[in-house]
C-alpha cells in the first residue's frame, strides 16, 4: 500500500517525536549519574575528612593526656616560683649560651619584669620546673615594650606599630625558654647537675618521651594569657626557627619586619588576637581549651 505525503510527514514527525523523547530521556538519565556519582564524591571527601577529624580529636586527647601525666602550667605568684622564672632565664641565658653577664643571685631579670607576668611548665612527678615564658603588659605611656626599643626601626608595616593602639590592649611575649636538661633525650648526668642543679637520673624514658610537649605546653600557655588578660595586639621579637615551630603549631604569626641582629637572630611578628587562632589545629584545641582554665 503507497503512503500519501501526508502520511509520510506524519510518520516522520513520530518518529521524530520518539527520538525527541528516547534523546530527552537518555539526557536525564545521563544527567541523573552525574548527580549521583557527584553526591557520592562528596560522600566520600565528607567520610574522609570526617574520619582526620576524628584522627585529630584522638591525637589531641593523646597530647593533652600525656602533657597532663607528666606536666602543669601555672602563673608565677610566689617569689618561689617567681624565682624559679628568673633561675631558668639565667641558666639559660647567661650560664649556657652567655648571651647575657651573670650575677651572684643566679637570678637574671629586668625593668619589664615589673609589669609583665610569668608562666612555668612544672614537671609534676619531680616538681622541677621544665620551661617558661613571660607576658610583658604595659598600662602607660612611661611602660614600655622591648620591640619598641630594639625593633621599633625594623618594623615595616607601618600599619601594625604598638603606638596604634589602646596600651591596655598589647603586649609582648618574651623569655621563652626550656632548660637544657628538658631540651634533649640523652644527657651527660654529672655535667646535666653542675649546670643546671637537676638530676637527671630521676627522669625515666617516660618522662623524657613527653619532653617536646614543652614546648607545645609554653605556646598554649601564652595563648591562654592572650585570651585571658584581654590582649589584642601581640608583639614577639623571635629567633627564626621558634617563630617556624610556633606556625607549625597552627598559630598565626605575621612577620612585620626583616631578620635583625639582637642578642641572636631576631625576626619581629606581629599576632592579631582575633585571626591568632584561624588555623590552630584540632591537635591542640583540646589542650588551650584546659589551659584557658588554669592560666587566670
Amino acid at each position: 500500500m503507497l503512503l500519501s505525503t501526508t502520511d509520510s510527514l506524519n510518520l516522520d514527525n513520530s518518529n521524530n517525536s520518539q527520538y525527541g523523547k528516547d534523546l530527552c530521556s537518555e539526557i536525564n538519565t545521563s544527567k541523573t549519574a552525574i548527580e549521583i556519582a557527584a553526591y557520592k564524591r562528596k560522600e566520600r571527601i565528607l567520610e574522609r575528612r570526617k574520619k582526620r577529624e576524628d584522627a585529630f580529636r584522638a591525637e589531641a586527647q593523646w597530647v593533652f593526656e600525656h602533657f597532663a601525666t607528666h606536666f602543669s602550667a601555672t602563673c608565677a605568684r610566689s617569689e618561689n616560683q617567681l624565682n624559679a622564672a628568673f633561675k631558668i632565664r639565667h641558666d639559660v641565658f647567661c650560664d649556657e649560651t652567655k648571651i647575657f653577664e651573670g650575677n651572684a643571685t643566679g637570678l637574671e631579670r629586668d625593668k619589664y619584669d615589673d609589669y609583665a607576668e610569668q608562666v612555668l611548665i612544672q614537671h609534676q612527678r619531680t616538681s622541677d620546673y621544665a620551661g617558661c615564658v613571660r607576658l610583658i603588659m604595659p598600662e602607660n605611656n612611661a611602660e614600655i615594650l622591648p620591640i619598641e626599643k630594639q625593633g621599633l626601626k625594623y618594623i615595616e608595616d607601618t600599619s601594625v606599630l604598638p603606638d596604634k593602639f589602646e596600651r591596655s590592649e598589647i603586649a609582648e611575649v618574651s623569655r621563652i625558654l626550656i632548660p637544657r636538661v628538658f631540651r634533649k633525650r640523652r644527657q651527660d648526668k654529672a655535667d646535666c647537675a653542675e649546670q643546671t642543679g637537676i638530676d637527671i637520673s630521676k627522669y625515666n624514658e617516660n618522662d623524657k618521651r613527653c619532653f617536646p610537649f614543652i614546648a607545645v605546653g609554653l605556646y598554649m600557655a601564652c595563648t591562654a594569657m592572650f585570651k585571658n588578660r584581654n590582649k589584642k595586639h601581640i608583639y614577639f621579637m623571635a629567633d627564626p626557627r621558634l617563630g617556624k615551630s610556633m606556625q607549625v603549631v597552627g598559630l598565626t604569626m605575621r612577620q612585620i619586619g626583616p631578620e635583625f641582629e639582637y642578642v641572636g637572630r631576631r625576626v619581629p611578628y606581629y599576632i592579631d588576637f582575633e585571626n591568632f587562632l584561624e588555623n590552630l589545629k584540632p591537635s591542640f584545641e583540646t589542650m588551650l581549651e584546659e589551659f584557658l582554665k588554669t592560666i587566670k
